[in-house]
């Protein structure tokens, strides 16, 4: 057995025998190359790869070059005839709902909500028929030309008019060590099965670079791996010059055959991910490539911000090299390349327990604008920890260097602990703006009870989230009210979560058939169906407190709220498969605006025998002419106040189908860090932009290894440092008004008892 194996056992030594008999097994075979699964695998060659298209192929010379994944050879044809087929049929439906749609606003009654109704689908549907006749008739899909045959009168834009990122003072180097309250990940794989799970945005969504970015203090468009772009005059085709030096940390040179490659291998059949197929096909009629470095994406439609959208993923083709039948298997426990400055550590990896993220030397974008001052630790240690008080114990003796402070009584009375008072360790209350989760709590309105709209409207009354808030979190959150919130001027912040009222709730239960009441106080049927819902959610203590207030509350409505945790994999699976009753849940959002069409789209929950779609965003398996209406006239908006408004529509709808029962959210983040972690202290940067969930997620703090020694010589000795507690507001440029901030004005305040502190309260934007 190596030394690394060797290391690896022991870091597991915590584990079952039977489990560490297991990792010896899968480690084993690491070093097979039969089997080749394991985390140190290296892909072939290059020159070992098939070539990407015959010979004498109908495409330009630097195509002739390219080597591709094994099966890829005729796929762009295949493509073309798909997405051929594909508006085809689309055209004949959206003909058909344009159709419908005309029938449905002459019969309804003139100044009604059905005419109301009718008349958006009607807009949308012949906006989406308009669309989808032009692009019938405009060619192929896939297309490769000349470098010279790129239009001549396009206006680049760079980006490079934004403020600074990070700080001069940032220092390179040291470990950072972190905890996650979650279930290790069941595979490293990008895509496919069990691929989309909460830890993938540590290890991949946070680190890698796309075409272009939001520029997290402005919210102005910047680089990525694009060093410059042009939009066409029709807002549909946007042109990306990819920047010659950019590279995945693995070291292969991305070019424009990346992003092809992504396009084969996130739409084949042997990924098993049904959603990419739609992505691409729902969103872009053409992909053209002119050369090596220079990719247009077309847009379905005319879009607000049109490079943020088209700003499709790159797949490192090289990496992909084996990709085949076995994709989900035999890429299990291989890390994925990025673009971005850290790479998975395979000597750091220990199956259950660690994941070790290590900074790439020489990253190809050190020393960009935005990205020099970023990225300085030398590795990124998360360790997967169930158990909050053995996180705690760990983060108090110094093993962890940071403690995320979700709960309240870690928050005032968890850190009154000698490390804090002595100064060693500081407490920051960071506030944010950023598109909240959608936390709350989904109904699957494809099964029985919730697939009657009273049953839900009185599900949502008998829940008294509001207790929660005030029991649970101290009033220190508060309730969300739109699905979609956050989002500034696209959020509609008129939408507010039903209140607590166990007469109404027993009044819509009685709509749905709970007549009767039981000698426990609990409602049921005529035929003896009680009124017992199970509520499921992936392990959280936090939870556990939550429902044990909500089932209290919940029985005088004469609800029976019975409660099951569960792994994340296997809960995330159950929602995705739409086997469930109610879930506790929450997507994360990103700027710039709402994308309700991946998680409200009838065709991503009921096909026509009226069967339901597993596998998709639909989790809550709703469908809704009137909201597909008002989802398409949103995708196919030009305009940023038409936007607004269409979003506004989908938002209300959203709430009328009364299938999520809104949960609670933060507009800050508040964590504990020991005094080495360091943040930028700049004009253009306090502490870290407020465009980010998470500060963590910025990747712009450094270790201090000066102020580490200090710290740690201070702590032997039992000398007492300045007590201290970092309070961030929104920066100027960000308040809204009545938002009481001011500025931040330093890197520290001096700090009072913690649980006695008054925090600044702002409106509610994160998490």
């Amino acid at each position: 057995m190596s030394t690394t194996q060797q290391k690896r056992l022991r870091f597991a030594g915590w584990l079952p025998l039977g489990i560490i008999c297991c990792l010896c097994v899968l480690f084993c075979s690491c070093d097979s190359r039969e089997e080749q699964k394991g985390v140190s695998w290296t892909p072939p060659e290059e020159q070992e790869m098939p070539a990407a298209f015959a010979p004498g192929a109908a495409v330009p010379e630097y195509a002739q070059s390219w080597r591709m994944p094994e099966g890829f050879m005729g796929f762009p044809e295949r493509w073309n005839q798909r997405n051929r087929e594909y508006v085809e049929k689309a055209c004949e439906t959206a003909r058909a709902e344009y159709l419908a749609a005309m029938e449905s606003r002459m019969k309804a009654c003139p100044g009604s909500d059905e005419a109301r109704a009718a008349e958006v689908a009607l807009s949308a549907s012949l906006q989406k028929y308009t669309n989808l006749l032009e692009r019938r008739n405009s060619g192929d899909y896939l297309r490769f030309c000349a470098a010279n045959e790129l239009p001549s009168n396009l206006t680049w834009q760079y980006g490079n008019e934004e403020p600074e990122l990070g700080s001069r003072k940032a220092r390179k180097g040291g470990t950072l060590r972190l905890a996650l309250q979650r279930s290790f990940p069941a595979t490293l794989c990008l895509f496919g099965p069990n691929s989309n799970h909460a830890t993938r945005r540590y290890i991949y969504d946070d680190i890698d670079l796309p075409l272009v970015r939001i520029h997290p203090g402005t919210g102005k468009l910047i680089p990525g791996t694009a060093d410059r772009w042009a939009v066409s005059d029709d807002g549909r085709t946007v042109y990306f010059h990819i920047d010659e030096q950019a590279r995945f940390n693995n070291g292969d040179l991305l070019t424009t055959r990346d992003f092809i490659t992504s396009l084969y291998v996130r739409t084949s059949e042997h990924s098993a991910e049904p959603f990419y197929g739609n992505y691409y096909l729902g969103n872009f009629s053409h992909i053209t490539v002119y050369g090596n470095n220079i990719l247009a994406v077309t847009l379905a439609s005319p879009r607000p911000s049109a490079a943020y959208y088209a700003a499709v993923p790159a797949s490192c083709t090289r990496f992909y090299a084996e990709f085949g039948p076995d994709y989900s298997t035999r890429y299990l426990w291989r890390p994925v390349p990025t673009t971005g400055a850290y790479k998975i550590d395979p000597d750091g990896m220990v199956l259950g327990r660690m994941i070790t993220l290590r900074r790439v030397k020489n990253w190809w974008a050190k020393d960009r604008k935005y990205t020099r001052f970023s990225c300085n630790v030398d590795r990124i240690v998360y360790s997967f920890i169930a158990e909050s008080s053995k996180v705690r114990e760990l983060f108090r003796i110094g093993e962890l260097d940071v403690i995320t402070c979700r709960e309240s009584d870690l928050w005032y009375e968890g850190l009154e602990m000698e490390a804090v008072h002595k100064g060693y360790v500081q407490r920051v209350h960071y506030s944010n703006i950023w598109p909240r989760n959608s936390l709350g709590f989904h109904l699957n309105c494809s099964r029985a009870p919730f697939n009657n709209r009273n049953m839900r409207l009185g599900f949502h009354h008998a829940l008294n989230v509001q207790a929660v808030i005030d029991s649970v979190f101290r009033g220190d959150c508060e309730r969300l009210g739109s699905y979609f919130s956050g989002f500034g001027a696209y959020t509609d912040d008129t939408i507010r979560a039903l209140p607590y009222d166990p007469q109404k709730a027993r009044e819509f239960f009685a709509l749905a058939g709970y007549t009767m009441e039981g000698g426990d106080g609990i409602l049921q049927k005529r035929d003896g169906t009680r009124l017992q819902v199970v509520v499921n959610s992936r392990i959280d203590p936090l939870y556990i407190n939550c429902m044990n207030i909500l089932r209290e509350y919940a029985a005088e409505c004469g609800l029976d709220l019975r409660y099951e945790q569960m792994d994340d994999t296997v809960f995330f699976t159950k929602m995705k498969e739409k086997n469930f009753t109610v879930g506790i849940f929450g997507w994360g959002f990103s700027p710039i605006m709402p994308d309700p069409s991946q998680f409200f789209l009838s065709s991503q929950a009921r096909r026509e025998d009226g069967s339901t779609v597993k596998g998709t965003n639909n989790i809550m398996a709703v469908a809704s002419a009137d909201l597909d209406a008002a989802i398409l006239k949103a995708g196919n908006a030009t305009r940023e106040a038409e936007s607004i408004a269409a979003h506004h529509l989908v938002q209300q709808l959203i709430a009328n189908e009364a299938c999520w029962v809104p949960g609670w959210t933060t507009s800050y983040c508040r964590f504990a860090q020991w005094r080495w972690l360091r943040w930028p202290d700049t004009a253009s940067c306090r502490f870290c932009p407020p465009h980010y969930h998470d500060p963590m997620d910025s990747h712009l703090y450094w270790i201090d290894e000066s102020e580490r020694k200090k710290t740690l010589r201070a702590k032997a000795k039992n000398e007492a440092l300045p007590e201290e507690e970092l309070i961030i507001p929104l920066p100027s440029y960000a308040k809204r008004s009545g938002s009481g901030v001011k500025p931040f004005r330093g890197s520290a305040v001096p700090s009072a008892k913690p649980h006695s502190r008054t925090l600044h309260k702002q409106p509610s934007y994160a998490y």
